[in-house]
């Protein structure tokens, strides 16, 4: 399946990314721009999304309020929760803050045959006993052992979701937990198709999904049992932190490269570990960065995690031998470590095994 051009949809528009952002918006955070291409053809105006606000033209929310939807989703995809709509003149359309809730349309029945378009979801169901429900699910998922008989719908960033449609489930269980899920999340919601969204930003977040889920499916008791060994895990963890705290460098991707931000469950992971994330103070759930702001960030240890890949794969010399990487202080000592990402980059029930190989690693000498 060919990769879609476009990055969001509604109902009525395809919103392609711009090669350029119009000089008022380009020195904003997280900035793309979208040409609105109606559906039926005509003139396609301009809309610019950063974290700060999303400027859409006017008209062309009269005439699709989804594209207010569409924006919910873009900014829960990089970690905020606040929409702050403008027109073409800057004037208000809509301020607010939403929640998860407010994106998904939930189910009209009792969930028999279930979608999951992300690995984390995929455990999620399974850690709930009912991964008998699950008829397809995205290419990536690995776990339970039962995904080995699903329908495969394509890659986590770009499913097929006319096929998704076509399979009529009573539920999806969606994401927004990285950059490129709008698309998913739009997409579902401009076919009808009833979904669950889901995007944690912290350990509670992963708990409250988890009840969630559990009401969607109705199995409420078990949806408990899975929150009393996630909390008793984290107690755990909590207790055994050392006084001090290391600074620690989480690398998703190395080039170019990315590491979470304020606004992501890894730094739940990392404080339960006993370190801090030198990057938590930047907004966004992923940011990007520069080897010569990880030099100046001087972290006590490195973590390499990157996206999709398996732990025996992972390079931490990569990290070592980057240009301008030469003063990496963690690096020259050597306490660059691989850590898997089907832990770490899966916001679930099994995510803590990342928080205890991060604190055995920052425990040894």
């Amino acid at each position: 399946m060919r990769k879609p051009e476009h990055q969001w949809e509604t109902r009525r528009f395809v919103a392609v990314r711009s090669p350029s952002v119009p000089p008022p918006h380009a020195a904003e955070e997280a900035v793309q721009a979208f040409e609105l291409r109606p559906r039926g053809g005509g003139d396609a105006p301009v809309a610019v999304f950063s974290l700060g606000r999303q400027m859409l033209p006017r008209a062309a929310v009269e005439a699709d309020p989804d594209l207010l939807h569409a924006a919910r989703a873009w900014l829960a995809a990089r970690g905020s929760r606040e929409l702050r709509a403008v027109d073409e003149e800057n004037a208000p359309i809509s301020s607010e803050r939403f929640t998860l809730s407010d994106l998904g349309s939930g189910p009209s029945q009792a969930v028999r045959k279930v979608i999951t378009l992300a690995p984390s979801n995929a455990e999620l169901v399974a850690s709930l006993g009912c991964f008998d429900r699950v008829i397809a699910c995205e290419d990536s998922s690995d776990s339970p052992p039962e995904t080995a008989k699903c329908e495969r719908l394509g890659p986590d960033l770009g499913p097929d979701l006319d096929r998704v449609a076509e399979l009529r489930p009573d539920l999806v269980f969606s994401s927004l937990s990285v950059p490129g899920m709008e698309r998913i999340v739009t997409g579902l919601r401009a076919r009808g198709v009833p979904q669950r969204v889901l995007a944690p930003r912290s350990i509670a977040d992963v708990i409250a999904e988890v009840r969630l889920a559990g009401a969607d499916l109705e199995v409420q008791a078990r949806a408990e049992e899975v929150v009393a060994t996630m909390e008793a895990e984290a107690a755990a963890l909590r207790r055994a932190r050392p006084p001090r705290a290391a600074r620690v460098y989480l690398e998703w991707w190395p080039r170019p490269m990315f590491t979470p931000g304020a606004a992501c469950f890894s730094n739940n992971l990392i404080e339960l570990a006993g370190g801090v994330n030198v990057f938590a103070d930047r907004p966004g759930a992923s940011v990007e960065i520069t080897a010569a702001e990880l030099v100046a960030a001087d972290p006590d240890i490195c973590f390499v995690s990157w996206c999709g890949v398996a732990v025996e794969k992972l390079d931490p010399e990569n990290l070592i031998r980057r240009p301008g990487l030469e003063a990496l202080r963690a690096a020259r000592a050597g306490r660059v470590v691989p850590l898997d990402e089907r832990y770490s980059g899966r916001p679930g029930p099994h995510m803590l095994e990342a928080a205890r190989i991060m604190a055995r690693a920052i425990a040894s000498p």
